[in-house]
């Protein structure tokens, strides 16, 4: 039960984060978080973050200037963010976003809590077997650590019909 200090009401959503990585499956869900962004009044925060992981890295290159690399990289990802924004938002006064770099789902969850997100949409890309037993699922991981509810969009699922048709 909240406390007489929090702020928030219960059920209520004033912050949505919607963490992408540029996918269909992520545009997909994009529409259940609008949706519900819309509905309740609430700000939709846009997260991408550049997956640093081991699996992401690769191997080391001695004659690659590193620092180079993740400064192109934050400035790619930012066009990217930017250009995603652009095409999927328009006529959406109330976002924010941004780009990290790390490990997603601790980004993910570390942005939930600095903006103190009521509410995580993300797309799960519905690895099975020996995939997702090998890469993991940073959305399963986003599931079992996350500071509020998440909801997941499988790629499958018919978009959200809007409240005023």
């Amino acid at each position: 039960m909240p406390t007489g200090d929090t702020q928030k009401k219960e059920g209520r959503f004033t912050c949505i984060l919607f963490p992408t990585d540029f996918s269909a499956t992520a545009e997909h869900a994009l529409a259940y978080a609008l949706s519900l962004a819309k509905e309740y009044g609430a700000q939709l925060f846009l997260l991408h973050v550049i997956d640093e992981s081991s699996e992401a890295s690769g191997f080391y290159v001695p004659h690659m200037n590193y620092d180079k690399l993740e400064s192109d990289m934050k400035v790619a990802a930012e066009k990217m963010l930017k250009s995603f924004c652009i095409t999927h938002l328009k006529g959406v006064e109330e976002y924010s976003s941004d780009v990290v770099a790390g490990i997603p789902y601790k980004e993910i969850i570390a942005a939930a809590d600095k903006r103190q997100a009521d509410l995580i949409v993300m797309g799960s890309h519905g690895r099975t077997g020996i995939d997702r037993l090998v890469f993991g699922s940073t959305t399963e991981r986003v599931l079992r650590k996350s500071p509020c509810p998440v909801l997941t969009v499988h790629p499958s699922e018919e978009t959200p019909r809007s409240s005023t048709t």
